[in-house]
């Protein structure tokens, strides 16, 4: 049975997620950055150790900082209190925030940096909530990048190979390539359709959700094939509420982007409606990303890791 260490880690993946934020300022609606430069077309950074994907970033040209790279994140991101008071970042708005559930949402800042750097890309006048990353257990982040800072680029995590890419240029269109998925972001990060079963549902892509598989609503227990019932295996908690966690493996694996998928568990929580696709399920691929045409590639499907 996994420990309580577990639940928590992936308590703080649902922490992080940033779809349900309502801001409130004054003057004009914010952008994710004001622009980015790249010092060549393609853009290679490695990923440090963990489970996240943690990239080295400088803010304001300090650094580096270890910020995760969380898909599952909207708008640009968000960076821990203590080092944005460090940094003296200007305070542009507020911001009421939450953790996907809807419930218990919270007041925080939103500060700007005047760049983010990663590797050879430079990204203008971003603006990240803060958040309290440094006193949750087993937290050591600097910030979040969101995927709405990447917008205008083709963004690949390339998880075999432990690199993260950026690019110019786009995916080409899903028809005629199965890899290929169209997707919405309703809520400011990629959702994709996803049929489990006879169950047609849609599903966020969250590379932040680092132990979970795919989420559920626990609504789904019943409707979808499992080898056996779900049993509780854990209580998780995030800054803004406390949920139990149920799980089961799947019966029959599943299908995406015209691959076969086996091995897979289901995680079912009762607090949270959108079903999410987390990084134990992603690590099977290489995951590109296309923010402009709303198109998502999937390629290299295999075993789970550390699954035969």
């Amino acid at each position: 049975m996994p420990s309580q260490r577990f639940a928590v880690v992936l308590a703080c993946f649902l922490m992080s997620q940033g779809a349900t934020a309502q801001i409130r300022r004054e003057g004009p609606p914010p952008k994710p950055y004001s622009g980015f430069e790249m010092s060549s077309p393609v853009i290679e950074v490695p990923m440090l150790a963990g489970d996240e994907i943690l990239l080295e970033v400088r803010v304001d040209g300090k650094g580096p900082y270890r910020f995760s790279l969380d898909t599952g994140a909207a708008r640009g991101g968000r960076i821990d209190a203590k080092l944005a008071k460090t940094l003296g970042l200007p305070v542009m708005g507020r911001a009421m925030t939450g953790d996907g559930s809807g419930k218990n949402r919270q007041d925080s800042e939103i500060v700007q940096a005047h760049t983010l750097t990663l590797g050879g890309a430079s990204f203008k006048d971003v603006e990240l909530l803060v958040r309290d990353f440094q006193s949750g257990p087993g937290t050591s982040l600097d910030g979040v990048l969101g995927i709405g800072l990447f917008k205008e680029l083709l963004l690949t995590l390339d998880y075999p190979a432990r690199r993260v890419r950026l690019e110019t240029g786009e995916l080409p269109s899903a028809e005629g390539h199965p890899e290929i998925l169209d997707f919405t972001d309703p809520h400011g990060v990629p959702e994709i359709a996803l049929k489990i079963g006879d169950v047609e549902l849609r599903a966020d892509v969250d590379s932040g959700n680092t132990k979970g598989e795919v989420v559920l609503p626990a609504s789904y227990i019943g409707k979808v094939p499992l080898e056996k019932d779900p049993v509780v295996v854990g209580h998780g908690r995030t800054g803004f509420n406390e949920f139990e966690i149920k799980q089961a493996p799947l019966k029959g694996g599943l299908r995406i982007a015209g691959q076969a998928v086996e091995n897979v568990r289901i995680d079912f929580i009762d607090i949270f409606p959108q079903a999410n696709l987390g990084a134990t399920f992603l690590r099977r691929f290489v995951v590109t990303i296309d923010g402009k045409n709303h198109r998502l590639r999937l390629r290299g499907a295999g075993a789970a890791p550390g699954k035969k």
